[in-house]
This record gives C-alpha cells, sequence and structure tokens, in this order.
C-alpha cells in the first residue's frame, strides 16, 4: 500500500494534533533538560562525588557520558518535528523516550554526582521522557496508528 492511499484511507480522531502538540513542547523539555545536564555534568561540578580522582581523571570519564548526552540531545529536537505529521517521527520520539524512562529508573543522580539543578533536568528528561513514551505507547495500542489516526469514518464512532 502506497503512502498516499494510506492517507486516503485514514482520517485524524479529536486526539491527532493534541497528542502532537503534547510530544512537540514534551520534545522541546526533554531537549532543555538535556542541554540543562550536559552543561552541570562538569568534572568540577561532581568532584564532591569522587573524593580522591583528580579533575583530569574525571574529564576523561566524561567523555563517554557526554558524547551519549548529544546524541540524546540531538535526537530529543527531533520530536519537535511532531507537527509534521510523519510516522517515523512518532516512532524514532517513542523508542527515544522510552529508552530515556529506562535511564530515569536505572541512573544513580546522586552517585553520578548531580545536585539540585542537575537533578531537576535529569528527572525533566529522563523521567518525562518516559512518561511521554508511555502516553505515546498508549494512543498506539489504542489507535493502532501513529498520531492517533483512525480509518476513514471510524473517527467520529471513537469520541
Amino acid at each position: 500500500m502506497s503512502v498516499q492511499t494510506s492517507r486516503l484511507t485514514r482520517e485524524p480522531t479529536a486526539w491527532t494534533r493534541p497528542l502532537q502538540l503534547i510530544v512537540a513542547v514534551g520534545s522541546v523539555l526533554t531537549t532543555i533538560g538535556t542541554a540543562i545536564v550536559l552543561g552541570y555534568v562538569t568534572p568540577e561540578a561532581i568532584a564532591w562525588a569522587f573524593p580522591g580522582r583528580t579533575i583530569d581523571e574525571l574529564a576523561g570519564g566524561l567523555t563517554g557520558f557526554h558524547v551519549s548526552g548529544v546524541i540524546f540531545l540531538i535526537a530529543n529536537t527531533v520530536g519537535i518535528l511532531a507537527l509534521w505529521n510523519k510516522a517515523w517521527v512518532f516512532y524514532f520520539v517513542l523508542v527515544l523516550d522510552l529508552a530515556q524512562g529506562i535511564g530515569f529508573l536505572t541512573f544513580d543522580r546522586e552517585a553520578a554526582g548531580l545536585r539540585g539543578l542537575g537533578v531537576f533536568a535529569s528527572v525533566l528528561t529522563d523521567g518525562g521522557g518516559g512518561l511521554l513514551g508511555l502516553v505515546m505507547l498508549g494512543f498506539l495500542l489504542r489507535y493502532r496508528t501513529a498520531w492517533a489516526w483512525a480509518p476513514r469514518g471510524a473517527a467520529l464512532r471513537s469520541h
């Protein structure tokens, strides 16, 4: 089935645009949170949690963290494209946000040396992303398609 045929056989529901707006705004927030965490997690900011380690040792250990953080920062911006109504954006953000939710459950903020704003930004990014992923998953299970689209004629019956 071609993309054009698929568009002709589906129509938006009352939830299509609100879901896209929620994803776009949520993606802006997770992008901001990721940027804050990246700026906050410096060797100097986390040195208190690693007594006996030099700043140079800490800086070397943060390289992987910063690389993955930049990847997540770029990936989070993709969700801002939710208003484009593209299925690939939906599925990309769904997987990304569920992965961030796993990070929320597994990342030890205190052991990583996060305090104050760093903890808030990490919870916003990982927890918020995880919640957004669960919301998206719920809509996917309910409508069985990206962005809560429904087969033509079904949108009126789903309210």
